[in-house]
């Protein structure tokens, strides 16, 4: 059967998708441009721009891609825990462990170069404030978690997150595998510490 002109447009914009964040791993955004995107991709460079206006465009989309999966793999593997594994350690595993990958690497060098480029940082603070409320809905699924101050919660989801983000981003440069061994225990005793159940 033919595929209609919308499933055509979809599969394009999803190899476009793919190349950049592969690119963007590979390379880093500096170097990711639209023809080297592209030939990733498999399209030329007139096709990327027939479905975005413009490469700020391209990025946002990128960056909503990104988020995207994460918050798809952090949902499900929250939804996974086993009831004997502890909770709240399970949690900070998985956030530790997807702000590390290297998919999560794209959002840095996204936010790296949003610092210098207004069009970029205004895009990527929309993504950002998207992100952060469904990273906090999700996160409201750890068992235990709804036992923990309504108005506070917010706070600790950022809190956590942007301790991984740093950690993550350090990692690239100072690897400290035996601060990472022990982050994940501490963490988890200081916020026990609190009230927050384990």
């Amino acid at each position: 059967m033919a595929r209609t002109q919308q499933q055509r447009r979809e599969e394009t914009v999803a190899r476009l998708l793919e190349a950049s964040i592969s690119t963007i791993i590979e390379v880093g955004y500096a170097r990711a441009s639209a023809a080297v995107i592209t030939k990733r991709a498999g399209v030329s460079v007139g096709a990327l721009f027939r479905h975005f206006d413009t490469m700020g465009d391209f990025m946002a989309a990128t960056a909503y891609e990104v988020l995207r999966r994460q918050l798809d793999s952090f949902t499900k593997q929250v939804a996974a825990i086993p009831s004997d594994r502890p909770a709240l350690e399970a949690g900070l595993t998985i956030l530790r462990d997807i702000t590390s990958s290297p998919t999560n690497a794209v959002m840095y060098e996204l936010m790296v170069a949003a610092r210098t480029d207004e069009k970029l940082n205004a895009t990527l603070q929309h993504v950002l404030q998207q992100y952060t409320s469904k990273i906090c809905d999700a996160a409201r699924a750890l068992p235990g978690a709804e036992s923990f101050p309504q108005e506070t919660f917010p706070v600790l989801v950022a809190l956590l997150t942007n301790t991984f983000d740093g950690a993550a981003m350090l990692r690239a440069v100072l690897p400290q595998p035996d601060i990472e061994n022990e982050r994940i225990a501490l963490l988890t005793s200081l916020l026990s510490g609190v009230g927050l159940p384990t």
